[in-house]
């Protein structure tokens, strides 16, 4: 019998593990086993970087990536909070309204409650609404616990199809996400859970299979169709979320494998600043969702088109050495003085800065190409400054934040392999809208309107946007930023029997077009992964 080890986890700001190994098992893996939060976004792939934990064996103590390191003896793994950090961090926003009104009679009336959901390949949001007048009563923002599986759908897939894996990748986004985020909002607001009686949730394709237990592989091999595209209203108990005795689950409804209920949650609140819905309009309209998947609308009241080109979750903070979800300490703006190189920042709610966000992340790319800072290719030029280092290889990174400023202790930087991310995601979002307007005969100077959506922070800088190749070069009036669309959805569809019927509408005539399949989109894609673009006829401002 193979002699096992005590292995003690101990979770920074948590309570610690204590489980047994055999010798040769891989940390990480060890860690999922015993629903352990380690980062993980390139799924064990050992290219992230994010997995970091300090094992102390034999009174000597290394800091290794989880996933390249094996068990060899009794240990005692520190899980640093950077590591920890998605899972169980809950940003919170309460609203001042009440929970009871006045009848005719002067009595007071306790309404029913609701839930709208956004559950995002990288974050996760909720709010709590008062269904007899529809009113907020509170938000509340987590990270996905399914994170800790992989950054992007297909690993989350792969490691559905390991043994458990539909069990635990279930368990990861409602366990592990959804209750803790209904309790807080419950907790916060004194309603009880019997109280809530509708729920709906707007979701990629992917997560929504992940969330209701269906095995999503369909999704990733030929012919590539999902397991559903529409899911009738559902008992929310049946998979563990327990609310009103007669509480009923509406999915906003998928249109195809990488383009899902978050979309057409989107499309149905999506306005431009005139108050005017997409498909209600003669004029054309683009919308954009800057999220790990990267999906697009194009059309108007006669046709919707929509693809996705998994953009990555870069603009989420994944993929990137300093990256974090907009919360708290996240840099949301960034400003760089040409000749010192010296930053001026924009940080989520003041707090000492703690990392980069999605908007952030732009603005920082963009300035250090407009200072001259870096190339094109997102390589370092030879520029002097304290701020610009090299490591062992000349490989240049850029200091945000020295050590002795942030949160963390540690210097946020921002190396050649987060800008190397950044313009493989921001060139997806480009070649993506390309080639939807493309086919069609169309180009970027035939759109009226383009909707920024997505929670990457504080809005977006679209000047930065278009300098460095992501969005077209347009008027920067043809550019609105309309927060989280996909939750303004859920929420219409909430308060909405009407909105409910809509959505469904919306996802029946929209066509989805795989990029995958499309003709030149590789081609698009590797011309716009330069800064801005290796064609910059595109880009004449």
């Amino acid at each position: 019998m193979a002699k096992k080890f005590k292995i003690v986890f101990e979770i920074e700001g948590g309570e610690d593990v204590t489980i047994f190994a055999v010798g040769g098992e891989n940390v990480l893996e060890l860690a999922q086993t015993a629903n352990i939060p380690i980062d993980a976004p390139c799924s064990g792939n050992g290219t992230c970087g994010k997995c970091l934990v300090d094992i102390l064996e034999n009174d000597t103590k290394t800091r290794c990536l989880a996933c390249q390191t094996e068990i060899c003896g009794d240990a005692v793994i520190t899980v640093p909070d950077a590591a920890a950090d998605y899972i169980g961090n809950i940003t919170f926003e309460i609203f001042e309204t009440k929970d009871s009104s006045e009848t005719g009679d002067g009595s007071l009336s306790h309404p029913a409650y609701g839930i709208a959901i956004d559950i995002g390949t990288t974050t996760v949001s909720a709010i709590l609404v008062n269904q007899q007048n529809g009113e907020i009563r509170a938000k509340a923002t987590t990270g996905n616990a399914q994170i800790r599986y992989g950054a992007d759908v297909i690993n989350r897939i792969i490691n559905q199809q390991k043994p458990d894996g539909i069990k635990k990748l279930q368990e990861a986004i409602i366990r592990d996400t959804i209750l803790p985020l209904l309790d807080k909002l419950c907790l916060a607001t004194e309603v009880e859970h019997d109280r809530i009686t509708r729920l709906t949730v707007a979701a990629n394709t992917t997560m929504n299979h992940l969330f209701l237990g269906i095995d999503a592989n369909s999704i990733r091999i030929e012919p590539y169709e999902p397991a559903f595209l529409e899911f009738k209203p559902y008992d929310p108990a049946s998979i563990g979320i327990n609310l009103s005795a007669d509480a009923k689950m509406i999915l906003a409804p998928n249109i195809g494998s990488y383009v899902g209920g978050d979309i057409t949650a989107g499309v149905l609140a999506a306005e431009t600043p005139s108050g005017k819905k997409i498909y209600s309009r003669p004029e054309m309209s683009l919308l954009i969702d800057l999220g790990t998947n990267g999906e697009i609308v194009f059309g108007n009241e006669e046709f919707l088109m929509a693809c996705a080109c998994s953009a990555g979750p870069a603009f989420e903070g994944g993929d990137i050495s300093c990256g974090m979800r907009a919360t708290n300490g996240a840099i949301q703006a960034c400003v760089i003085e040409k000749d010192t190189l010296e930053p001026t920042f924009s940080i989520i709610n003041d707090f000492e800065p703690v990392g980069l966000c999605g908007s952030g992340l732009i603005d920082v790319v963009a300035e250090l190409f407009r200072a001259g800072a870096i190339n094109g290719k997102g390589k370092f030029n030879d520029k002097n400054s304290p701020r610009i280092r090299r490591d062992e290889h000349g490989s240049g990174s850029y200091i945000l934040v020295f050590a002795s400023d942030s949160a963390t202790g540690k210097d946020i930087i921002i190396t050649e392999t987060d800008i190397d991310n950044f313009i493989r995601a921001k060139g997806a979002i480009f070649s993506g809208i390309m080639s939807l307007l493309a086919p069609l005969g169309f180009t970027p100077a035939d759109i009226d309107d383009v909707m920024i959506a997505g929670g990457i922070g504080g809005g977006i800088n679209i000047k930065n946007a278009i300098s460095i190749g992501m969005l077209p070069d347009l008027p920067e009036e043809k550019y609105s930023y309309i927060g989280n669309s996909s939750l303004n959805g859920a929420y219409e569809m909430l308060i909405s029997t009407e909105a409910e019927e809509k959505v469904k509408e919306i996802a029946a005539n929209m066509t989805y077009i795989d990029l995958s399949t499309e003709q030149g989109y590789m081609d698009e894609f590797i011309a716009a992964c330069f800064i801005p673009h290796t064609n910059e006829r595109l880009f004449p401002s």
